[in-house]
């Protein structure tokens, strides 16, 4: 197991490690203590809820920004070098904070605008970047048929990981439960309450650096592919002027074109963008939800956890339905799933209406897995990563376009509505009443992605090809079968 693989530098034990890394990293890069605190952290060290509006705002363009370029740059400089820029930007984004006074001040706000931009930046660096390492990682060894489990495997261990982090997350932010546990050590151990403040994102921090030396340890599998590549590119281009800065977007381009060009790939990035968006814009949502279906706030973390542990069922079923059914089957399938949650959504039934919500939480990690298989089966090592941060970048524009119509459906609605009601009574009427818009939202992203299928794609067989029937063609070839 020592030796090198044929063409590589690198033994299959080196690989191995990726593929345990991979895993290793998307756990712990997952494993962010302060997700069920997120709203309330930033207010309690003395953010205002406009600033907090403004912070998530950067946070957003951050990403949408960066998402293709960091993408194309790991196609180009390796995906390792952007991995780990990704982890250090979480240590940085982290360490930005950990200190910061408690108080409203501007430098606290300038301190959690770096963290936000940094967040944005590790985000985006780390999407597609280190899934594109692993899947070469397999595919050197021979292994490309295993994606689905290692898919699987991973889905399942970051459920587990989401589920102890949000629980350990909102007991570390009760002081009572903080000071409790430390009594039974020493009466006299207390920490005050603007420690206690901190602890999420001190736990966070310590799971950062993991992330850092996870990162480190990957095997550069392009370092060698690289540097042949680039000695080919400069033999070729010999007397031209470079101009390094335009490689990225000549890199982007080039992936742009394939991606349009194999109009499968289109359809699963823009079927992932419809089924996503209408799940994530509920997931933003859903605290509010809870709330007016009469469920107690200290159940919230509970109910995020649970949602959290639903990931492993759906990590089985994703599995499948990639290796049992066609990709049209499995769109259909999960759009039912969808729209049944969402129709049940929409009559906002008291306490047993938390049920209803379990569709839109697994459609994003149905997904995630279903697009992730599908492209990474499809697209050349070369671009692997810039094209899956299409999918990255789509899914976001999704959520995005998703909620600037939900938030002028909700102006709408309270304008009809503010001559009969006041106050609280008011939010919660519009809010049930805006319920109703999701499946209706959903059903016109659906008949339009069916359209553009059947307009864009010539030969729809590959829709319906079952996954023994696919044939996963050299990049050199012209898939007549996924070209308009």
């Amino acid at each position: 197991m020592s030796e090198a693989i044929d063409g590589l530098a690198a033994t299959p034990a080196q690989l191995e490690g990726n593929l345990r890394r991979f895993i290793i990293f998307r756990l712990l890069y997952t494993a962010r203590f302060y997700y069920p605190v997120f709203t309330i952290l930033f207010l309690d060290y003395g953010l205002s809820l406009e600033q907090f509006a403004i912070l998530n705002l950067v946070w957003a363009l951050t990403i949408v920004l960066a998402e293709v370029p960091s993408g194309a740059l790991a196609d180009i400089v390796g995906r390792k070098k952007l991995v780990v820029f990704a982890a250090a930007m979480m240590v940085l984004e982290m360490a930005l904070i950990v200190f910061a006074p408690i108080g409203s001040s501007n430098l606290l706000f300038f301190l959690f605008l770096g963290n936000r931009i940094c967040s944005g930046l590790s985000e985006a660096a780390a999407s597609g970047a280190d899934e594109a390492l692993a899947y070469d990682s397999l595919k050197a060894l021979g292994r490309e048929g295993d994606w689905s489990k290692l898919l699987e495997k991973t889905a399942m261990v970051v459920s587990i990981g989401f589920f102890t982090t949000m629980i350990l997350g909102a007991f570390a932010y009760d002081p009572a439960i903080v000071n409790g546990l430390l009594g039974l050590f020493n009466e006299q151990w207390v920490l005050p309450q603007s420690m206690v403040i901190r602890l999420p994102v001190l736990l966070t921090l310590v799971t950062a650096c993991a992330v850092l030396i996870t990162a480190l340890g990957f095997y550069d599998l392009d370092k060698d592919a690289l540097a042949s590549k680039k000695a080919l590119h400069l033999e070729s281009r010999k007397g031209e002027k470079e101009h390094p800065l335009l490689e990225p977007f000549r890199q982007i381009a080039v992936a742009a074109k394939w991606t349009f060009n194999h109009r499968f790939v289109l359809f699963v990035i823009l079927a992932g963008l419809a089924l996503d968006s209408v799940g994530r814009q509920f997931a933003v949502l859903s605290s509010e939800y809870y709330r007016v279906i009469d469920i107690p706030i200290s159940w919230f973390g509970f109910i995020g956890a649970g949602m959290s542990l639903v990931g492993i069922m759906n990590a089985k079923i994703s599995r499948y339905l990639v290796t049992s059914h066609s990709p049209i089957f499995n769109f259909l399938s999960l759009s039912c799933v969808l729209m049944l949650g969402l129709i049940g959504l929409s009559f906002a039934v008291p306490i047993y209406g938390v049920l209803f919500a379990v569709g839109a939480f697994a459609m994003m990690g149905m997904v995630q897995f279903q697009a992730s298989y599908y492209i990474n089966k499809e697209v050349d090592s070369s671009i692997r990563a810039t094209v899956l941060s299409f999918k990255g970048l789509a899914l976001n524009l999704g959520l995005g376009i998703a909620s600037l119509l939900y938030t002028a459906y909700v102006a709408a609605l309270r304008g009809q509505q503010q001559e009969t009601l006041t106050g609280e009574s008011l939010e919660t009427a519009v809010f049930v009443d805006s319920l109703a818009v999701f499946p209706v939202y959903y059903l016109v992203l659906f008949v339009l992605v069916i359209l553009l299928a059947r307009v864009m794609v010539g030969n729809r067989d590959v829709f319906f090809a079952k996954p023994l029937a696919v044939i996963v063609l050299d990049a050199s070839e012209e898939p007549s079968a996924l070209k308009k």
